[in-house]
């Protein structure tokens, strides 16, 4: 009798030996997919540290509120964000850094209303498109500005000092970060509206301009809450007017511009992330994801709350509408006020 016909022979059973084809099979086919699955693992965003552009000097706020966001969004994200400081020429000089970055989603910057909407307006030159070379990820704060009168001045109210202006003509002053700066646009937006006289005073920063203020060498100061915050606590400037759309819980007792009688006046610094021009889509989101839950988190609020900023977790459309907004806005300011770039 033959093997294939031999009872014993016969009597066994198929299945194993189909099933160890199959496996067999498997196994071969595992194996060449095994590149490919590994290729697609490698290129999960993100799987290395990310850079993260703050274009201004440390220790300022801007780079405080920096660090505050790196910090959460590693959390968040289970990468290390990488804070790198480079300032110069309102925030442009790092700002290009990002421009010519690779669209990866491993550079990425803090900007704000100063880098995006006003800069372009006051440098004669700028080294990229603002308008082009950015990709919009979401908003991170927003910091309204105030007007600040020397403690030692008589004025309480925006009419007051309204009031002084029309009473004595070229002595009414004030102090801001610089030429072309948020706080000298905002004096610019006022004096327009109010049809007061009022002098311009530039600073290497709005810091400087207190201790004129406190001397009386300048009437008064338009600068950034978070910035003004600490002269207003020690008594070296009386808080007039808040140049938001509401009220802080900081200063309760400070009344918006428009309760003052002027709500075109109305102008909040803010801060944004934006990336390179061409990120992809499926990596913004993810970043704005990261973004908005970093913002959500007790801590960072708290933090943000002690620097008189508010959390802004907007998405990358609205972000860079407002930002576009406020350029074209930013441009008839800087026109209307007569002020050439440097």
């Amino acid at each position: 009798m033959s093997k294939s016909t031999h009872p014993i022979v016969a009597a066994l059973p198929s299945r194993p030996r189909r099933s160890m084809l199959a496996a067999s099979a498997l196994f071969a086919a595992g194996a060449a997919l095994a590149p490919t699955l590994a290729a697609a693992q490698g290129n999960v965003y993100p799987n290395r540290p990310i850079r993260f552009m703050v274009p201004f000097a440390a220790g300022g706020v801007s780079d405080i509120l920096g660090r505050v966001m790196a910090a959460k969004m590693s959390e968040v994200i289970g990468q290390t964000v990488i804070v790198e400081n480079r300032g110069g020429a309102g925030g442009t000089v790092g700002a290009d850094v990002v421009a010519n970055a690779n669209a990866d989603g491993y550079m990425i910057m803090l900007s704000s209303l100063t880098t995006q909407s006003i800069a372009p307006h006051m440098l004669k030159k700028v080294p990229y498109n603002t308008q082009t070379a950015f990709t919009p990820i979401a908003g991170v704060a927003l910091s309204p500005n105030i007007l600040s009168i020397g403690a030692n001045q008589p004025m309480k109210s925006l009419k007051d000092v309204i009031a002084f202006a029309k009473a004595n003509p070229g002595k009414l002053s004030y102090g801001s970060s610089g030429l072309g700066s948020i706080g000298h646009l905002t004096g610019e937006i006022l004096r327009s509206l109010t049809g007061v006289d009022m002098t311009h005073v530039p600073f290497k920063s709005a810091g400087v301009a207190y201790p004129d203020v406190l001397a009386g060498n300048i009437t008064m100061v338009v600068d950034t809450l978070p910035s003004a915050l600490q002269h207003i606590k020690t008594g070296t400037v009386r808080p007039v007017v808040m140049l938001s759309p509401r009220r802080t819980a900081l200063l309760p007792d400070v009344p918006t511009i428009s309760e003052a009688g002027y709500p075109e006046a109305t102008l909040n610094f803010w801060s944004g992330i934006f990336g390179p021009a061409g990120m992809q889509p499926a990596v913004v989101a993810r970043l704005n994801e990261v973004i908005v839950k970093s913002l959500a988190a007790p801590d960072v609020r708290e933090r943000l709350s002690t620097l008189g900023a508010d959390p802004w977790p907007v998405s990358a459309e609205e972000l860079g509408t407002r930002a576009r907004e406020d350029f074209a806005r930013m441009a008839k300011v800087v026109k209307a006020a007569g002020l050439v770039p440097e």
